[in-house]
């Protein structure tokens, strides 16, 4: 016999796989325009380096010795290479692909698009002086307003790199995009790719 209690549980449980559906309907929607905008050319794609394993005093290793640093995980080089193969599933054109210099960003971009190229200043802010990390926000801010033509710019860095310049965080795997557009930039969108 159904007690209101039961039909009460019932319908909350109803209601949130209704909620739970249309929400992934709408990231899909989402994922789309993100995508289609993409297969336009002239974005700018701001990529947090695929998952790793975070441990103490990460932040504080200076690049440049992938034996000590921390590296991609098991789990990142499957997201890594599961976003290379979206990108070439939707056929977005990428032209340079900039990265920080940690290994993980070079790491990232070259499973991602088959290259990368350590640029200094998509070092993250913690481990330059705060006037350098100021120089470095400006640096890609100009990167992203100059960028034209057919294909899309991919920076390769990290999440407070990523705010500094959207004012939103990333986690890792995830990617923003943006649009040029004179003196500012609009944000189109952001896309999470799973690592499974």
């Amino acid at each position: 016999m159904l007690t209101s209690l039961n039909i009460r549980t019932a319908l909350l449980l109803f209601c949130l796989v209704v909620l739970l559906a249309l929400s992934a309907g709408r990231a899909r929607a989402d994922d789309e325009y993100v995508w289609a905008a993409l297969k336009q050319g002239g974005k700018v794609i701001l990529l947090r380096h695929a998952h790793v394993d975070i441990r103490e005093g990460m932040g504080r290793l200076a690049p440049g010795n992938c034996a000590v640093e921390v590296n991609l995980s098991a789990r990142g080089v499957r997201q890594a290479k599961r976003i290379g193969e979206a990108f070439r599933t939707h056929g977005i054109a990428v032209g340079e692909v900039l990265t920080s210099p940690y290994c993980r960003s070079i790491d990232t971009g070259r499973l991602v698009f088959g290259r990368a190229t350590a640029v200094q200043y998509l070092m993250p802010p913690g481990v330059v002086t705060e006037s350098q990390a100021k120089l470095n926000d400006e640096r890609v801010l100009q990167d992203i307003l100059k960028h034209r033509g057919p294909s899309n710019l991919v920076m390769i860095t990290h999440t407070l790199n990523i705010e500094n310049i959207v004012l939103e965080p990333a986690v890792m795997g995830e990617f923003l995009v943006v649009q040029p557009n004179g003196a500012d930039f609009d944000v189109i969108g952001k896309i999470r790719m799973s690592d499974q």
